[in-house]
């Protein structure tokens, strides 16, 4: 692959990203495996520059509004990232202009959410075991500072061969989500219904937490994301955990019911740049609704006396503090025990949001 077919193809799948609503990973993906005659280093050339590009989006098209996609890659790699000082901070910052008036301390939230993201992983067992058998199969990796099952890999490997994989003691999750977790702090015996369960994560977490013992339903609007969880509950010797895929009555009552609730997803931009752009702003109302009505159904599983945790991956006001707001106007006997934003400027960690809440 030469020069300009390296270009061509870089400003092939950027157009694609601008023109669909799935992400970059998948088209990307799809690209790489329809062009099987590339060598490593041509992949990776083509990767390196899409990924680059995708996350100066804003600043390429200021400095050079009249130029398609194929001449804005050619300038940027002959002559470097331009020079946008003067540009309105929602340039700089990577963000549809709209954005910023949604997420509070806006000017401190939004720089950080410009860098890579890093891997990190949660040992399911004893972290320095873990670190051990890591480093016994070549990868590099350290403890995260702040979630005591946190670990961070230094550059992505493939895990499923390592021992620690497959003896079921290792997870990717953002430490950011650890912290989630270990705010809500579950304890061992307790009944808790993962409302929103999705791959199971949280679940995963809180069965550690728990110590295998005691009871955690998983359920998920879409059954099939559940399917996941079946294996990985399997592969880390996790018991306590019950699948279920229609809503059941809530004659059953639980100590905590969890709801990980859909959202923009706007805490996850680093890791995902392109959705930056496919979020529209008149979608805010539907999702902030959808989130209404999940977490006033949810709530009816939860014991008097006993705990309602609501968790996004956003930064937005609107599916958070706002939310919470409209929820316990509509459930007064509802009282914040605790509420707390994550973030790279805040925890260094994806964005989150927590609220903790007891039933009177």
């Amino acid at each position: 692959m030469d020069t300009l077919e390296l270009y061509k193809s870089v400003a092939y799948l950027l157009e694609k990203t601008e023109a669909r609503q799935t992400s970059a990973n998948e088209i990307i993906t799809d690209y790489l495996r329809t062009h099987r005659y590339l060598t490593s280093d041509e992949r990776q050339s083509v990767l390196d520059l899409v990924w680059t590009v995708i996350r100066a989006r804003a600043r390429l098209l200021y400095a050079w509004p009249d130029q398609d996609w194929l001449n804005r890659v050619r300038l940027l790699a002959e002559q470097g990232m331009p020079d946008t000082s003067g540009a309105p901070d929602f340039v700089k910052w990577e963000v549809p202009d709209w954005f910023p008036a949604h997420v509070p301390d806006a000017e401190n939230e939004l720089p950080k959410m410009l860098g890579n993201a890093p891997i990190i992983l949660r040992a399911n067992g004893d972290r320095d075991k873990v670190i051990e058998l890591l480093c016994g199969d070549g990868l590099s990796v350290s403890p995260c500072s702040q979630s005591p099952f946190g670990i961070i890999l230094a550059e992505y490997a493939n895990l499923s061969d390592t021992k620690a994989y497959k003896k079921g003691l290792l997870e990717i999750q953002d430490e950011g989500a650890q912290l989630v977790a270990l705010d809500i702090g579950v304890k061992p015996k307790q009944d808790v219904f993962d409302f929103c369960a999705g791959a199971g994560g949280k679940s995963l977490i809180f069965a550690q937490m728990m110590e295998n013992r005691g009871f955690i339903q998983a359920y998920d609007a879409a059954p099939k994301r559940l399917f996941e969880l079946v294996k990985r509950a399997q592969r880390c010797h996790v018991s306590i955990i019950k699948i279920v895929t229609k809503l059941p009555e809530p004659f059953k009552k639980f100590d905590h019911v969890v709801v990980d609730a859909p959202c923009s997803g706007t805490g996850t931009w680093r890791r995902m740049p392109d959705m930056r752009w496919k979020l529209q702003e008149k979608q805010l109302a539907n999702i902030t609704k959808l989130q209404n009505e999940i977490l006033n159904r949810a709530e009816k599983f939860v014991k008097p006396g006993h705990y309602l945790s609501y968790i996004t991956c956003s930064l937005t006001r609107d599916e958070n503090e706002n939310q919470v707001e409209c929820f316990l106007n509509q459930n007064p006997n509802y009282r914040i025990l605790k509420q707390k934003r994550y973030s790279p400027y805040r925890t260094g960690t994806d964005g989150f949001f927590l609220c903790l809440m007891q039933k009177q």
